[in-house]
């Protein structure tokens, strides 16, 4: 029989609404500036934090307008505080949390926070930022974008202030019709001044402008997943990652899909791109719905730049949907040759059809873990066996210089709270906290509304979080952000 391990409430109570912000009660703030802040600490108190999106909760008839639930950290990973985080007037079917993105970005050094709503506004969408101070995260700009959108916030990622550029905000947008294309998609570049606010109008990007290699078409979802990061060009410039799960790559298949960066992407130039896809990508024959793209993951470590991309759609030794991830690296003058990451080896002995291995995907260095740059990967989809529990799913968690000791973590694992259930879906999103890895189990039948497991990187035991709430949550897990790349 498995060792129970503990199941974490946390603390909802006595919580202020500002600005469209819950904060922390100034009472329970730990430090009175942010200097002393940690690598990802939203209140200065030198404890990480991160945060749990469920785009599903529901207030009054307010349904699925979504929630943002804040992990002010404690003495270890896991057990601190939960407070909740919401936009100021909740929208039916709003998806506030569907995408989350942790990062700095105004001069001090609490960690801020970025959250998008892809279906308010009547499916328009929007993002908001909140800024990290000593009483919590507190509500800061409206994103807009500067032409009709749809989907606006399905995707979101930050970067710090950097040499020439700003900190930045881009805000993806993949179901975007672009020149007559139904979903062909878009991006928004947002540059923000020192205190986070928005300078200046954003950018508009999509597939036909000319720093991008190919064009825009019907059904491509471009900006389904993004990045900023710096893989080529100038050092002090950053670039744009993005993906689009849905292209039509001639002779590739229908929704085979690739991913892009362009160069430079704040100065405004014509500069050369990179266009990844089944023809340079090496991660397998070209399959139909191999969705390359559907998950994207980057890292700044130590003068490389890391990305994975997975696959949940490839094809492998025959089985349909089994999925395949493809690990990058620059340092400076483009993306490397490309390494497979999958399930028959890096000790995950089994593959199947359906598991859909990468549909989720996280990276991070040795300041967050403490032992070397490591890749976690979702197989959200695949079971123990072929047994009474498909698709209760599990993660790879590949440390990536030293891949012989990759670990298999699910439900099964004797030191992990709770046991497998069909349809659970552990793994649907992971992160990384310092120290720990963030496990959302979304579809948790034993925790109506989702749960998230905290896994200590070291020998702690990990602790299960479960939504506490006045409100009805049913997709708590469903997204993370933690320690930012």
């Amino acid at each position: 029989m498995k060792r129970r391990r503990l199941t974490w409430a946390g603390v909802l109570g006595g919580c202020a609404l500002l600005g469209g912000a819950f904060l922390m009660p100034p009472q329970q703030a730990g430090a009175a500036s942010c200097d002393q802040a940690s690598r990802a600490d939203f209140d200065g108190d030198g404890k990480d934090d991160f945060v749990v999106g469920d785009a599903k909760a529901t207030f009054g008839d307010a349904v699925s307008a979504g929630q943002v639930t804040v992990h002010y950290g404690g003495d270890r990973p896991g057990r601190g505080r939960l407070v909740p985080l919401r936009d100021d007037e909740p929208q039916a079917g709003a998806g506030f949390g569907h995408a989350v993105a942790t990062g700095h970005l105004n001069g001090d050094k609490c960690l801020d926070l970025v959250v998008g709503s892809p279906w308010a506004e009547e499916g328009a969408g929007r993002a908001r930022i909140f800024l990290g101070s000593p009483q919590g995260l507190r509500s800061g700009a409206v994103l807009e974008p500067p032409r009709t959108t749809r989907t606006f916030g399905w995707s979101v990622a930050t970067a710090a202030k950097t040499g020439a550029d700003r900190a930045a905000v881009v805000v993806g947008a993949p179901y975007e019709e672009v020149a007559g294309r139904p979903s062909a998609g878009a991006v928004y570049l947002f540059s923000l001044d020192d205190q986070g606010a928005v300078a200046g109008r954003a950018a508009a990007v999509d597939q036909d402008d000319d720093r991008l290699t190919g064009v825009s078409e019907a059904g491509d979802l471009f900006g389904w997943a993004v990045a900023l990061g710096k893989i080529r060009g100038e050092a002090e410039r950053l670039d744009l990652i993005v993906s689009e799960p849905g292209e039509d790559v001639e002779g590739q298949g229908e929704d085979a899909g690739s991913f892009s960066v362009a160069e430079d992407i704040t100065t405004g130039r014509v500069s050369e791109g990179e266009h990844w896809h089944y023809g340079n990508l090496e991660i397998g024959d070209p399959t139909p719905g191999g969705n390359i793209g559907w998950s994207l993951a980057h890292l700044e470590e130590g003068g490389t730049s890391y990305v994975a991309v997975g696959a949940p759609g490839q094809t492998v030794d025959g089985k349909e949907r089994a999925g395949r991830v493809a690990l990058l690296t620059s340092t400076g003058a483009g993306l490397g040759s490309p390494q497979v990451i999958e399930q028959n080896r890096d000790k995950a002995p089994y593959i199947e059809a359906g598991d859909r291995y990468g549909r989720s995907l996280a990276l991070a260095g040795d300041g967050v873990t403490g032992d070397g740059v490591q890749l976690a990967v979702g197989v959200p989809h695949d079971g123990p066996g072929t047994g009474s529990t498909p698709e209760s799913g599990w993660v790879h968690l590949v440390p990536l210089a030293q891949r012989d000791r990759a670990l298999l973590i699910d439900a099964l694992n004797s030191d992990v709270p709770g046991d497998p259930g069909a349809y659970e879906h552990f793994g649907r999103s992971v992160a990384f906290t310092t120290g720990a890895l963030l496990i959302g189990v979304p579809d948790d039948r034993s925790r109506p509304g989702g749960s998230l497991i905290v896994r200590p990187l070291g020998d702690e035991d990990p602790v299960q979080l479960v939504p506490d709430s006045e409100y009805d949550e049913t997709d708590f897990g469903g997204t993370l952000g933690g320690a930012p790349g």
